[in-house]
């Protein structure tokens, strides 16, 4: 597969690809027994003449690399990135970032992607690899295309992007378990730190807070994409109170 290409796997992953860069999309592949729940995606296939085709389970397996396809494949053009003067230049008066610290697993990505669509982050920033892992495919599939909507912004400074945004008039509050507990009024940039490791030196001389979640103590911390959608819960949502679907 060309380096130009990227794999999106997952079926709310691939639907919003259908939905928000349809015309991004090479090729679909998938599972006869997802051609249903796939149609819009076929037919946003169809009309910017992209070849699909119904393939059995391993071949996906193939493609994806993974087993947790969900029946669907779509290989794209690469998720552009938004630079950071994008993001200072569209500030909302009420803006909600997150940074990510060298987050390493793509799953918490994901995830964090995830809670940063529902609460109408205005991006996801996070450090570029090696630093950090990426938008891998795995990390679209558990963003359950969040990727498509968030602006995500891959830096090589993460302290040198703080200070643009705090420039711009963001508080910059980072996720620390031995700060104190307080309120996140927008505009902000909520930062987390590294698994394991917390927030780097460089980060932490320059955020204008730290704040922590309370808990019973019982274990030494929250996982970081956890302690993410809490933090993102604290700063609210900018629009009207939406009522969460199931879990997927």
């Amino acid at each position: 597969m060309s380096r130009r290409e990227s794999v999106v796997y997952g079926v709310n992953a691939a639907l919003a690809v259908a939905r928000h860069r349809p015309e991004a999309i090479r090729r679909v592949l998938y599972h006869q027994g997802r051609r249903v729940i796939v149609g819009p995606l076929l037919k946003a296939t169809a009309e910017h003449r992209r070849p699909y085709r119904e393939v059995p389970a391993e071949d996906l397996e193939r493609v994806a690399k993974t087993m947790h396809h969900e029946g669907v494949v779509v290989i794209t053009d690469p998720l552009p990135l938004a630079p950071l003067s994008a993001l200072v230049a569209n500030r909302p008066e009420r803006a909600l970032y997150i940074a990510l610290d060298s987050v390493q697993n793509p799953h918490n990505l994901g995830a964090i992607i995830r809670s940063a669509a529902w609460f109408g982050a205005a991006g996801v920033i996070f450090a570029a690899p090696p630093r950090q892992s990426g938008l891998s495919a795995a990390a679209l599939r558990i963003a359950q295309g969040g990727a498509e909507i968030v602006p995500c912004c891959g830096v090589s400074d993460m302290p040198g992007a703080l200070m643009v945004l705090k420039g711009a008039g963001v508080r910059i509050v980072g996720a620390d378990q031995n700060g104190t507990p307080g309120v996140l009024r927008r505009p902000v940039c909520i930062v987390m730190g590294a698994e394991g490791d917390g927030l780097s030196d460089g980060v932490r001389a320059i955020v204008d807070d730290c704040v922590a979640i309370p808990g019973s103590g019982a274990v030494e911390s929250l996982n970081v994409a956890v302690a993410a959608g809490i933090l993102l819960s604290q700063a609210g949502s900018p629009g009207a109170p939406g009522s969460a679907g199931p879990a997927r």
